[in-house]
């Protein structure tokens, strides 16, 4: 698996920036990114995907150890739904 801080090293090679800079951008991104779908909008990066909130409803399930149905509660996710150009490569 690939961590940010081996993208963070990718990137600043590949576009000659420092490294400390490519942090502050992508740290900037990121949040910018949360805070935007935290309140509701829906993030779109043209060839990548889509950032949204989705409601899970709520439902009963079954606890496997107990065998007791069990309320759960509904949900509010954070989803990503990527582009078409990812989903088929």
């Amino acid at each position: 698996m690939v961590g940010i801080t081996e993208l963070r090293k990718a990137v600043a090679k590949k576009t000659g920036m420092k490294e400390k800079d490519v942090k502050a951008v992508l740290d900037a991104l990121f949040k910018e990114i949360v805070d935007r779908v935290n309140k509701g909008d829906k993030v779109a990066i043209k060839q990548f995907g889509v950032f949204m909130r989705k409601i899970q409803k709520a439902k009963k399930a079954k606890n496997p150890r107990t065998k007791q149905i069990i309320n759960v509660p509904q949900k509010n996710k954070f989803v990503f739904r990527p582009s078409k150009v990812i989903k088929y490569k």
